[in-house]
This record gives C-alpha cells, sequence and structure tokens, in this order.
C-alpha cells in the first residue's frame, strides 16, 4: 500500500469530507505527481476497497475522485 493509500484511507475513515481531503490530493500534485496518476491511484483505492466489501469507504473516494470531473464545483477540482 502506498504513503498515498494509507493516508486517503485514514482521512476517509475518519470522516472527513471531500474539502478537507482535497489538501492531500494537491500535495501529491504539488509533489509532482501527474494528475493522471494520482486519478489512477484514487480508483485503484476504490478497486481495493470494493475487493474488500467496503462499500461506504468505496463510495466516499469515489466522491474523491469526482474532483478530477465535472460533477463537482470549479474551485474543487483537480
Amino acid at each position: 500500500m502506498t504513503d498515498f493509500r494509507a493516508r486517503l484511507l485514514a482521512s476517509v475513515e475518519a470522516g472527513l469530507s471531500v474539502p478537507e481531503i482535497r489538501p492531500l490530493l494537491v500535495e501529491q500534485l504539488e509533489g509532482g505527481m501527474k494528475r493522471e496518476d494520482l486519478y489512477q491511484e484514487v480508483l485503484d483505492t476504490m478497486f481495493f476497497l470494493r475487493a474488500e466489501g467496503r462499500d461506504d469507504d468505496e463510495d466516499a473516494v469515489a466522491d474523491v475522485a469526482d474532483m478530477f470531473s465535472n460533477w463537482v464545483l470549479p474551485e474543487y477540482r483537480l
């Protein structure tokens, strides 16, 4: 498990909202991670949670993944 995935999971398990989790993703991007790679890591985290049957956590990570789309307000997009 990557450090990012562990931190993302900890944030989700702590019940943080998408706006509260967003700085974690921004940190990764500012650290040099490509946007596409970060998005794939978020998707991989969703698949990991799905395989473990953790539906609620998977849904929360799916909400985080929405920041890469036009489904969120412009100020939350990555």
